[in-house]
Parts: C-alpha cells; structure tokens; sequence
C-alpha cells in the first residue's frame, strides 16, 4: 500500500503548477481525478513546446500521469452537480482560479465545506489571494521578474537572464503538495478539513531563502567588483570539444586543488588569489585565465581530471543527455510509461521515497476524457444518466477512435 492509497482528490485545476501538485499526490497512491473543459487542459496544447504525437505538449504527459480524466463543463448547473458528487466524496480539492472565480461558480471553500467539512481545499494564485495584483494572469517567467529572479543573472549589456527552468511553477506544487500533507494529518486529528493556499511569487520568492534577507544592523560587505554568480570561481567554461563544464570553488584548499589539475601551481602561490575575496575581486583576470586554459582539452577529460582531484565541477549537459546521465539512471530518478498516442515516454520519476511502502507506479497521462464514464458509474450515474449529460454537452468521452465526441 502507499501512502496516500484510499485518499481521493478533485483536480480542477489547468495549465503547470497545480496540475502538478496533483501529480504528486497520485504519485504516492492518490486518486486524481483530473476535471477537465470539454476542450481539454489548456497545458495539453500550451505553445512553449511543440506538441508530441497525439497533438499534446510533453509538459502535460510528466505533469498528470497517475491521474484519471473527466472532461465536465463545470458552468453548466448540471456540471456542478457532478462537482458537488465529487466533493462529498472527496478528501482533497485542488484549483488555480484567479481571486473570486471560485465564489462566481460556487467552488469556494465555504461553500464546499458545507458538502464535506473533512475537505482539505487547496488554492494556489499566481500572486496570492490579496493586493494589487491579485487579479493578473501569472506566468513563470512574470514571476521571475517579480520576485527578483531575473535581475541575478544579466549578460554584459545588463540585460536579465531568465533562469532557464519554470522556477516558480515546479516549485510551488511541491510546496502545496507539503500544505495538503499538513491538512491530512490536521484532518487525522481534529476532524476537520482544512484551507491551504500558497503563490507562484511566495514560491518563487522561498526559493531565494538563503540572501533575500535584509538586516538593520549589517557588517559592510566586501568590495567584490561583481556580484558572486558572476564570479570566475563559480561559472561555465567551454572546452576544446566545445563542450561545456561548471566548476564551483569556494574553499582555499579546493583553489589550490584546481591549480594544480590545471597545471598552474603558480596560480596558487600567487598572493591575488589567496583568499575568497581575493578571487573575487580579481575574478576577470582569473576568468581570462581559465578561458584559456579549458580549450586545451575536451569536457568529459577535464571533468575526469577534475574529479579525481576533488574539485567541484560537472559537465553541462544537453537536456537528452541526462536522460541518459548514469547518475540519475542508477538512483531511479526516471520512470517510463507506455502513452497511447506518443508511445515509450520517459520523464522524471518522483523525486520523493517512502521506503518502508510500495514504490510509486506510473501510468501514462490521461486521454481527454478517458474515465469520464468510469468516474460518473462510481457516483451512481446510471447509463441513462450519463446519455443525457453527453447529450446536453455536459461531458465529453472518450471514443473508441480515440477524440472526444462531445464538444
């Protein structure tokens, strides 16, 4: 058994960040049921990535494994009739409407704890429930900007780099998952369901913990000549295959280390480049220096060289050659579903254990639509029932031939 196996939870949500909270609940035994508009997710089809076979984006294949789909027009009243079903027989109800959405359509928390007071109801917002800009639509990349992400890294013209990776969107599921967890276990001992909310900008605002802090009282910094991500001791290098490597020395011995796995004793014994702040404020010097020098031999030998020398580096690797990279493969870190459509599908496995339990299994991301008869039959839907709210344009199922055929 898995943890969450028996807990049933009520996914209305679209797009990346709370799709992937669900993710990771059914990844541990969960019952997801994926509510979907008759015309799909819209992160089935988002135009960020170019669409795999079957016409969905990779993203909605690693983000909703694990889960069942009902296509439910949930404006229609008889479409929140089924809702209510849902939620009275749900543990957890998962949405990202923006701020006053759910009231509109009667989905908020008050009145769905009037169904099921054991709901645990988590809410996420792009920029929380509250201020300014609660009602803007909110993307990873606005977020970025928002949160000061952005301004970290710039190139030598000052323009902000993004960070490459949707910072806030894969972050805060993971947080919310943790909210729901608490919620459960709140429920375990007090009976009560429970309201859990986070932001995409509290997420991405959390993921700069370790120096978004500012004091009163502040010892005067050190005058580096530039900011540490920008530093020689902590960047990229090109190589002689063309190749890239990261090298990260912070410590005196790892810089004495490096000198000599590059050949440079001298660069050692040179009194510059003692100490921390020392490389730091000779940092261009040390970067034209190392520039140099890496061209001299290809990637994959420099991080050998490197390695056996104790230095902290790694090899930048291209996006399929992680899949392929024997650290991840050998610790699990990937999972492979069979997918209808886009067939063998790798992707990331789920990045939290419980080993006194059964691994978590995968099964390939919903078709639209898939187990909307399913779903409807455990509710008590009759076949009857069910022909009318097909008829009505209330659901959409899933043919034999594979499209919807309510639109």
């Amino acid at each position: 058994m898995q943890a969450l196996s028996g807990i049933r939870v009520l996914d209305i949500s679209q797009m990346w960040a709370a799709p992937a909270t669900a993710m990771y609940l059914a990844d541990h035994g969960a019952d997801v049921i994926k509510v979907e508009p008759l015309g799909g997710d819209e992160g089935r089809r988002t135009l960020t990535q170019p669409p795999v076979a079957g016409g969905e984006s990779r993203a909605f294949l690693g983000l909703n494994r694990n889960k069942r789909s009902l296509a439910l027009d949930i404006r229609h009243p008889r479409g929140r009739e089924v809702i209510r079903d849902l939620v009275r027989r749900a543990d957890v109800l998962i949405h990202n409407f923006r701020p006053g959405v759910a009231e509109r359509l009667g989905y908020d928390y008050p009145t769905l704890r009037a169904l099921n007071e054991r709901l645990v109801y988590a809410w996420l917002t792009a920029y929380g429930s509250e201020g300014p800009l609660a009602a803007r639509p909110g993307y990873d990349m606005l977020l970025q900007g928002l949160a000061g992400i952005l301004a970290r890294r710039r190139l030598p013209d000052g323009m902000p780099v993004s960070a490459g990776v949707w910072v806030a969107d894969l972050s805060a599921p993971m947080e919310l998952a943790y909210g729901i967890a608490l919620g459960l276990l709140a429920r375990e001992r007090t009976g009560q369901g429970q309201l859990v909310t986070t932001s995409l900008l509290h997420a991405a605002l959390a993921m700069q913990l370790g120096d978004l802090v500012r004091v009163e009282h502040e010892m005067e910094r050190a005058e580096t000549g530039a900011d540490y991500s920008a530093q020689a001791m902590y960047a990229p290098y090109r190589c002689g295959d063309d190749g890239f490597l990261v090298i990260v020395v912070v410590q005196d011995e790892q810089w004495r280390r490096l000198c000599l796995a590059l050949g440079r004793p001298d660069l050692a014994e040179d009194p510059r480049y003692a100490t921390p702040h020392g490389r730091a404020r000779q940092s261009a010097d040390l970067s034209r220096i190392l520039s140099d020098i890496f061209p001299t031999r290809d990637r994959d030998a420099w991080v050998t060289a490197l390695a056996e020398a104790d230095v902290p580096c790694a090899p930048i690797l291209e996006p399929d050659e992680v899949l392929d990279q024997p650290q991840v493969v050998a610790n699990g870190m990937l999972a492979v579903t069979a997918h209808p459509a886009a067939g063998r599908t790798v992707m990331v496995s789920q990045p939290v254990r419980l080993h006194g339990g059964d691994a978590p299994g995968v099964r390939p991301a919903p078709r639209l639509g898939e187990h909307t008869e399913e779903i409807l039959r455990e509710l008590g839907y009759s076949p009857a029932a069910i022909q009318e709210l097909d008829a009505q344009q209330v659901i959409g199922r899933l043919s034999s031939a594979g499209p919807i055929h309510s639109t």
